[in-house]
């Protein structure tokens, strides 16, 4: 008899990477979660042979029947669509900021789909797709990593309040986005007026900081979770670089003679990005850059064992397949 994995955000980059592989796998269907069944992604999923179903992260009855008849239930939530959500802003409370809004409401979707999960007896994983907690971390140096801080509060509520849910429960900790140049500034190198190249950095250069390929890889770690017993921390990535070489890939790959480093102080880097979201990266990548990656209860991806498999891909495989004249217009 198959089992069922019940993927949230499918038409997402992490939803449609957990779809992709477990369609290969054998033993397993799947069930999307859609506010809309009929949209054109919904569907194309649907003509894969996936069950589309209608629930809302803000309603907690509808994921309930989502998640009916579960075996495994991967857990995605979005912090960014809703700050870019112009009706949002009318929202916010006196004095209360885009990214304090969001922060609230993430928590909320997130506890929502908990208090789903909880109740569903067939359930043998819940695998969160969560980040540390900046935070606690840091000893309350950066106050500004909302999304970060987000997904580390509902991973806290899982764990404090819904005991039975935490006993299945295994967290996803993705890396940075390789894909991220394509949205901030603050992730590529800046073209100078000489032609040369600089790269922003509010950090230590030689640090390393985990780099990942969502959508190609964000399935492999999730089915990997799903395998494996519950009480797994996978930090999921594919290369695991300083910013010295993560340069040295960009100047490969943007085929330059040099890409200077230039080092900036967080207000610096906050203003060079600008928008809502332009403190709440700086602070991250600051941050990030101080995580202690060896700890002996994080999972990495090279130690899953083999008979289970965790394939990634490297960040240099990755740039070499990229288009990149899309910078020109950036």
């Amino acid at each position: 008899m198959s089992k069922l994995i019940v993927i949230l955000g499918i038409t997402g980059i992490q939803g449609s990477s957990v779809a992709d592989v477990f369609l290969q796998e054998p033993g397993w269907k799947i069930r999307g979660v859609t506010r809309d069944a009929q949209r054109a992604a919904s569907i194309a999923w649907e003509r894969k042979g996936i069950e589309m179903v209608e629930a809302d992260v803000d309603d907690t009855e509808s994921l309930t029947r989502a998640f009916q008849d579960a075996h495994a239930i991967f857990a995605v939530t979005d912090f960014w669509g809703p700050m870019y959500d112009q009706y949002n802003y009318g929202k916010l409370r006196l004095g209360q900021t885009i990214n304090e809004y969001c922060y609230e409401l993430e928590i909320q979707r997130g506890r929502n789909i908990a208090d789903a999960a909880v109740g569903i007896d067939t359930l043998e994983r819940f695998v969160f797709s969560s980040l540390p907690g900046i935070k606690s971390i840091a000893d309350g140096r950066y106050q500004h990593v909302y999304h970060f801080d987000a997904k580390a509060e509902i991973g806290r509520y899982i764990q404090e309040s819904l005991p039975q849910l935490n006993a299945k429960t295994s967290q996803l900790l993705l890396g940075e986005y390789a894909t991220n140049w394509r949205m901030w500034r603050l992730r590529r190198p800046i073209k100078q007026a000489d032609g040369s190249y600089v790269f922003l950095l509010p950090g230590d250069s030689n640090t390393l900081t985990p780099f990942v390929v969502p959508r190609k890889d964000t399935g492999h770690f999730v089915r990997a979770l799903v395998m494996l017993p519950p009480g797994k921390l996978l930090l999921g990535y594919g290369t695991l670089p300083s910013h010295e070489e993560y340069v040295r890939l960009w100047t490969q790959a943007l085929r330059v003679e040099d890409i200077k480093i230039k080092h900036v102080t967080i207000d610096e880097a906050a203003a060079f990005e600008g928008g809502p979201h332009g403190l709440e990266l700086a602070e991250q990548i600051a941050s990030v850059l101080q995580l202690d990656l060896s700890s002996e209860y994080i999972l990495h991806p090279s130690q899953v064992p083999k008979e289970i498999g965790c394939p990634t891909t490297s960040l240099e495989d990755y740039m070499k397949s990229e288009d990149f004249s899309l910078m020109l217009y950036l």
